[in-house]
């Protein structure tokens, strides 16, 4: 059987999965996208033709992209925006990837997002009373029409014209029922229209052959023995649908089961799993964050003006960190690192490895600020506990966490410092700290912004 690695996000998104991801897709055979859409997006960096590195942001297309003999599957637990994943294939083009229209695969049972999907998607959001923070890309629409069965897959592009527009009709029934309802005259749809523009698609992806049973594609490289796949998780195990912080979540499962079934594999054919954790944490949008930093982040999730000596502890981590939203760009929450919501994480997914990130940022932030934390229990309901618990939402009560504090900081040289004996050694304690509270090795070290910044470990 083929070596297959599943990479996933351990907390809120942004932990850097694109790191890793590139890391092992530069041997890879194959990189599956497995889950999410155009709302969950990944830093990619690659030499270009003139030696130069280049910094991308991907949203749908694999990051293995950008390697020469890599093939890449967008699976079918993937909500697929046709019109981002054009523009996305343009760019790559754009900054000479080789051939990417090529070396792209789209399984026919991917659900296709719908511009209504959009509207549908901001339509709901106005009208919580407590808002999720959605990024409006139609992703909770196009899953929740796929539930009710009357979502379109990307086999329906390949349709005539006319059937499509019969789909798409009773698709939007409902749907522009509801925009009357609301005043969105704007918002509804012609079935005909709209199929004219889909059935176009569906030519661009027959010409290019680029539709897939996904099924039979990925078993060719499972039969392999000698062949290398790469799933790359989106957004992370407390985003899930499933296992996450509902109803501050996305709309699909993004922990390991749910991403095997988006890539579609089974837990047999998986060799590692690998939990991937800033050394930090950091959120986008609402939900409960046990160990977040104030900062000028209002409850919008906006970022208010204040002076530089004005800052507080998660403004400085912010800016240190860069820390703003590939796809949005809206600010991250910032706060230190949660080793009991690390240990939650790694048991839902079956980890067997810790991927810690951005070690080399938290030392700056430390030599800044004047000391790094880590949590390692929580105060909840009035008594001490080292669990994460699931009723924050009932109780509305965010469990206090109780810190191990590092004074100062450290500094990280990652063109010299390539094992982890070689860190500083405040780096090495925070490193084992988190692996006792967690019980799980960390085998993967991120030292810096490259892709090559990362310590592996003979574990």
């Amino acid at each position: 059987m083929a070596d297959v690695k599943l990479i996933i996000g351990a907390n809120w998104g942004d932990e850097g999965k694109g790191k890793v991801d590139a890391y092992f897709s530069k041997e890879a055979d194959l990189v599956i996208r497995a889950t999410g859409g155009a709302n969950a997006g990944h830093t990619v960096y690659y030499n270009n033709t003139s030696g130069e590195t280049v910094k991308m942001a991907l949203h749908l297309v694999p990051g293995g992209i950008v390697y020469n003999y890599t093939m890449c599957l967008i699976g079918q637990g993937v909500a697929l925006d046709m019109e981002v994943l054009q523009e996305e294939l343009k760019m790559l083009s754009d900054n000479y990837i080789f051939d990417p229209k090529s070396r792209v695969k789209i399984s026919g049972t991917c659900n296709v997002v719908m511009p209504y999907h959009k509207d549908l998607d901001r339509l709901h959001e106005s009208l919580k009373s407590k808002k999720i923070g959605t990024t409006g890309k139609g992703i909770g629409p196009a899953y929740s029409d796929n539930r009710l069965r009357t979502g379109l897959l990307v086999y329906d592009l390949l349709l005539s014209e006319q059937e499509l527009a019969s789909k798409i009709a009773v698709a939007i029934k409902a749907h522009n029922e509801l925009f009357k309802a609301f005043n969105m005259s704007e918002c509804v749809v012609d079935p005909n229209e709209l199929a004219t523009i889909y059935h176009s698609y569906g030519k661009f992806l027959k010409d290019n052959n680029m539709v897939v049973n996904g099924h039979e594609f990925v078993k060719k490289y499972l039969d392999n023995p000698l062949a290398k796949i790469v799933v790359e998780g989106a957004q992370s195990t407390r985003l899930s649908i499933e296992n996450g912080d509902y109803p501050n979540c996305t709309s699909s499962d993004s922990n390991t089961l749910g991403t095997l079934s988006g890539a579609h594999l089974s837990h047999k054919d998986v060799t590692e799993v690998i939990n991937v954790n800033k050394a930090y944490f950091t959120r986008v949008g609402n939900g409960p964050f046990p160990t977040e930093y104030v900062s000028h982040i209002n409850s919008q999730g906006e970022l208010t003006s204040y002076e530089k000596q004005e800052a507080f502890e998660g403004d400085i981590l912010r800016e240190i960190g860069k820390e703003y939203g590939a796809t949005t760009g809206r600010p991250r929450r910032t706060g230190a690192f949660d080793a009991v919501l690390a240990k939650n994480s790694a048991e839902i997914s079956g980890a067997d490895y810790l991927c810690i990130t951005r070690l080399d940022t938290l030392g700056e932030y430390g030599l800044e600020h004047g000391s790094v934390q880590i949590c390692t229990e929580y105060k909840y309901e009035g008594k001490n506990i080292s669990y994460y618990p699931d009723n924050m939402e009932f109780t509305h009560e965010t469990p206090t966490p109780n810190y191990i504090t590092f004074d100062g900081g450290w500094k990280i040289d990652s063109e010299n410092m390539k094992t982890f004996d070689s860190l500083p050694f405040k780096a090495r304690l925070f490193i084992k700290i988190i692996e006792e509270t967690t019980g799980v090795p960390v085998k993967y070290i991120g030292t810096g912004p490259n892709n090559c910044d990362l310590i592996v470990r003979d574990i």
